[in-house]
């Protein structure tokens, strides 16, 4: 399958052995801009100049090509609320922009008509209850008799619901969370009048409202409004993206993802969750969407944020790997020029595995902590090679401990194509 020109490929160093460094420069993710392979495109198109010999330490490498896609951070838990009872607002505890938690009071409304309403319906039960038990003293046994009780005993039922549903609205004079989050929209404020399900505000025009409480009716001018609490979670998050048939045909479900965005400090992480069986075409382009979720505890992430999302459907781990334009090969004879502690060079041969971007699987012929003469080219303008050492182009540095900046920790499910994760 062709190769879209979306994908890139990178060199992590995360578990990589003392040993597996550079002379001079460091074999790593820094060693791409020295030597790697691909013309100037490889090179984020920078100019490159000849900048003689390089020695490289042979050592253990992780290497991996990714799919490279954007997408915005959305919640996987939010929740909108609205009262529950109608009333005035009399107390605003929480705005927008706020974090709660799990039972936080977020606003509270008028109890007197609620709290009138529950006497009135106990004092109606009180009644119903009084004229059940005269007419079961009375009882003589006479159909009359027994009709009387049965439609008394009914009242009673049905005045008892009423008590219930009265005390249960004295308990939505509160608006309560019901989860933990960032406050997004909260539109009560004091003096609100507020009918049950719905936001309204006793200053705005709109016409005339009436609402009731446990039996109660009272008339408010008001414009109701279908907006209430709106609470997002801020501990799980989810990312869609759209990809190219092509690079949909590379990835696979549970492949690992690594996220970045201007607003967090370094990367964290995710897995692949779906991918869409159908796609979506746009003026003639088809794409599919995929799903993917973030792992780990991430500081700094909000709902709507923009991320880029690099997934990797491809990663082979502690693979003896060199610079690929370290190797000469004439004929089908692949050679690379070994240099010995005194400083004298040998042309050896060595077979070779995968070419992953800018770097080669060695199979046989080298072994760790030899070190190779490699011809190497550094961006025109740039300063001391030795500057990227073990960083990412443009001074981003690799993890090493599987730990990133601000508690985003790399995920350790999902396999990727090879048996390798």
């Amino acid at each position: 399958m062709p190769k879209n020109p979306s994908r890139w490929t990178r060199v992590r160093t995360w578990g990589v052995p003392a040993g597996a460094v550079l002379a001079g420069a460091g074999l790593g993710a820094g060693a791409m801009a020295l030597w790697g392979g691909g013309g100037d495109e490889a090179r984020d198109g920078l100019a490159m100049e000849d900048a003689g010999t390089q020695t490289v330490t042979v050592g253990l490498q992780t290497l991996e090509e990714s799919v490279s896609a954007s997408g915005t951070l959305a919640a996987v838990s939010t929740d909108a609320l609205s009262f529950e009872a109608s009333g005035e607002v009399t107390a605003v505890y929480v705005e927008a922009g706020d974090v709660v938690e799990k039972g936080d009071v977020i606003a509270e409304i008028d109890t007197l008509q609620l709290t009138a309403s529950l006497r009135s319906a106990q004092a109606e039960l009180a009644q119903a209850k009084a004229t059940l038990a005269n007419l079961e003293d009375a009882d003589d046994d006479s159909d009359a008799s027994a009709a009387q009780i049965s439609a008394a005993e009914a009242q009673v039922a049905v005045l008892k619901k009423s008590v219930k549903e009265a005390r249960s609205a004295m308990g939505d004079a509160e608006l309560v969370a019901d989860m933990a989050g960032l406050v997004t929209a909260q539109p009560y404020e004091v003096g609100d009048v507020v009918s049950a399900g719905s936001s309204s505000s006793s200053g705005s025009s709109g016409g005339t409202t009436s609402t009731q409480a446990g039996g109660m009716t009272t008339t408010a001018s008001s414009t109701s409004t279908d907006s209430g609490v709106t609470i997002v979670g801020q501990d799980e998050w989810t990312v869609s993206v759209s990809l190219s048939e092509d690079e949909v045909a590379e990835i696979a479900e549970g492949n690992q993802v690594t996220f970045t965005a201007d607003d967090v400090d370094g990367e964290f992480f995710g897995l692949v969750t779906d991918i869409a069986n159908l796609p979506t075409t746009t003026g003639g382009s088809a794409t599919y969407a995929v799903d993917l979720q973030v792992t780990g505890d991430v500081e700094g992430l909000y709902e709507g944020t923009s991320v880029t999302a690099d997934i990797v459907y491809l990663r082979q781990v502690d693979v003896l790997a060199i610079p690929t334009n370290a190797v000469t090969t004439t004929d089908g004879v692949s050679t690379v020029t070994v240099v010995d502690d005194a400083g004298d060079e040998e042309e050896r041969e060595v077979t070779l595995g995968d070419t992953i971007g800018s770097y080669t699987e060695v199979v046989d012929g080298l072994e760790e902590g030899e070190q190779l003469a490699v011809a190497a080219t550094v961006s025109g303008g740039s300063s001391d090679s030795s500057d990227t050492t073990g960083q990412l182009p443009g001074g981003g540095q690799f993890p090493t401990d599987g730990m990133m900046p601000g508690g985003g920790q790399m995920p350790t499910g999902g396999q990727l194509p090879g048996g390798q994760g």
